[in-house]
């Protein structure tokens, strides 16, 4: 896998967690994963996080989750982020990572240095 994104949300507080969960279960996220969609939902108490193999699932996962809260009036703050292979972190989506190979050994020196 090239790319691994993550939704995280952040919920209310652990009950709500496990009701977006039962949906989301519903909804074959958890079957879907298992064929090779390349989606995998985890939670850890208030926050849920749904895992894609490449930005458009995690992108439609986000907006599941943000339906789901919303039609159990829930609040849930959520975000896209991204794994750095280089500074071994979630980072937002929006951010581009290293295009080419000087820039990656440029951020790989940055990040070594830091």
């Amino acid at each position: 896998m090239d790319d691994e994104f993550r939704v995280e949300v952040e919920l209310d507080d652990d009950e709500h967690g496990y009701s977006i969960g039962e949906h989301l279960r519903a909804l074959d996220l958890d079957d879907d994963a298992r064929e090779g969609s390349g989606v995998v939902v985890t939670r850890d108490g208030s926050r849920l996080f749904v895992y894609a193999d490449s930005e458009p699932p995690a992108r439609e996962a986000e907006r599941v989750v943000r339906d789901l809260a919303a039609a159990d009036e829930i609040t849930a703050e959520t975000r896209v982020t991204r794994w750095h292979p280089i500074e071994e972190a979630w980072k937002d989506a929006s951010l581009p990572l290293p295009a080419t190979e000087d820039e990656r050994e440029a951020e790989h020196e940055a990040h070594l240095a830091a």
